[in-house]
């Protein structure tokens, strides 16, 4: 009997440690992608709340339900752990029972103190557990702002750029509309686009969980707008004849900034989502090569020539140099075109052009974090068969 309530001091010691490392991990010092416990919660949230329901419109409203109620779950599976934990402890002290030390650990916890411990050394089992259950009722309420301040910070950069970019965002109406008021060499613009696309990766890496919550409009989706910003740039990119050394002209080098920062930005998000991706690849290094054959992305060169075409004499492909735009687009899209399909397939978003039209079937998410998305990346696809230029081999 000694044995067992070793035994049973050492679990609810483990546990109630694993705990405290998912909260801190989760509030306090969030890193890249989800926590251990957390990434378990929403793996089982997902599997009860979300199915192949008959009704498409079921199925959307479950799945924007998905990201809020794996939320305020997580805080509840932590203190209900807790409990657990500490009803293991207490029966580790010996000569009381399951039922009775449950009562002492609820008691505790919640602070209610309608179960009094008998024992100096339950007193103070008691003592550290209430202030435990304080100490995450207090991460609740830092947590739950510092998720609503970083979405509320998304939909305003969609929001701000919805009359340019249009609903849903689309790359040409995005350069059309900021030529004809006069931003499209804003240096500014572009800096605030780039800002944006950097709070975004810091937000939806510490926290993964955002990328899930739906957008307040139905109309419009973060990725594709993401996904519009990092089109128009390379679309203007693509028509650059700026060699190596030379200095960029004034139409490109804000287009560039946002491609700077936006291209593994995108990566990191989605791998923060658990999507089977190589580290982020930078622009500065896809330039070596511009004069190699174009990789397969998800864009068709009559797309993207169609688009070209209707941005004459915006952004114009000098003559004879059509080949060398195609291959430049082509190697600065390979870059964010799987991240862009797979978020487009985990968020389920509604079709723009380029972007949510064409998403990557993601699976469920798995209950271990070492366990990759399946990520099938012929599906729903437009353009060419995404190659190994372009996408990782589907996640196990």
């Amino acid at each position: 009997m000694i044995v067992l309530h070793i035994l049973s001091l050492l679990f609810g010691t483990v546990v109630m440690l694993a705990v405290l490392g998912s909260a801190l991990k989760t509030v306090v010092l969030p890193q890249e992608g989800f926590a251990r416990l957390s990434q378990a919660v929403f793996a089982l949230v997902y599997r009860l709340l979300v199915h192949r329901w008959s009704s498409d419109a079921r199925s959307r409203a479950l799945q924007r339900l998905y990201a809020p109620v794996s939320l305020v779950t997580l805080p509840l599976v932590w203190m209900i752990l807790m409990a657990i934990a500490f009803t293991f402890i207490f029966w580790g002290t010996g000569s009381v029972g399951l039922e009775k030390a449950f009562e002492f650990s609820g008691s505790s916890l919640t602070t209610l103190g309608f179960a009094e411990p008998d024992t100096t050394a339950r007193i103070w089992i008691a003592f550290i557990e209430a202030v435990i259950g304080l100490g995450l009722v207090a991460l609740l309420i830092s947590y739950l702002p510092t998720i609503f301040s970083a979405y509320n910070a998304r939909e305003r950069g969609i929001i701000n750029l919805r009359p340019v970019a249009g609903s849903p965002a689309v790359a040409t109406d995005l350069l059309l509309n900021l030529q004809r008021i006069g931003l499209l060499d804003s240096l500014d613009f572009w800096r605030n686009q780039a800002d944006w696309m950097l709070d975004i990766e810091q937000t939806h890496t510490a926290f993964p969980t955002l990328t899930f919550f739906p957008e307040t409009n139905d109309d419009h989706a973060w990725v594709a707008t993401l996904g519009a910003l990092l089109d128009a740039a390379a679309l203007v990119a693509s028509a650059s004849e700026t060699q190596a050394g030379e200095a960029f002209a004034d139409l490109e080098k804000g287009p560039l900034m946002a491609l700077v920062y936006g291209v593994p930005g995108v990566t990191r998000v989605a791998r923060a989502a658990n999507v089977p991706l190589p580290v982020p690849t930078r622009v500065q290094e896809l330039a070596d090569h511009y004069g190699e054959p174009a990789p397969a992305i998800s864009i068709r060169r009559e797309e993207y020539e169609a688009a070209m075409a209707s941005l004459t004499p915006i952004v114009v492909v000098p003559a004879g140099q059509e080949e060398e735009a195609w291959r430049r687009f082509a190697w600065i899209r390979s870059a964010y075109d799987p991240p862009l399909r797979a978020l487009a397939g985990l968020t389920k978003a509604p079709p723009a052009p380029w972007t949510t039209d064409r998403p990557a079937k993601v699976g469920r998410p798995r209950f271990l974090r070492r366990r990759p998305l399946q990520v099938d990346w012929t599906a729903n696809m437009v353009g060419a068969a995404t190659g190994p230029g372009a996408a990782p081999a589907t996640g196990g």
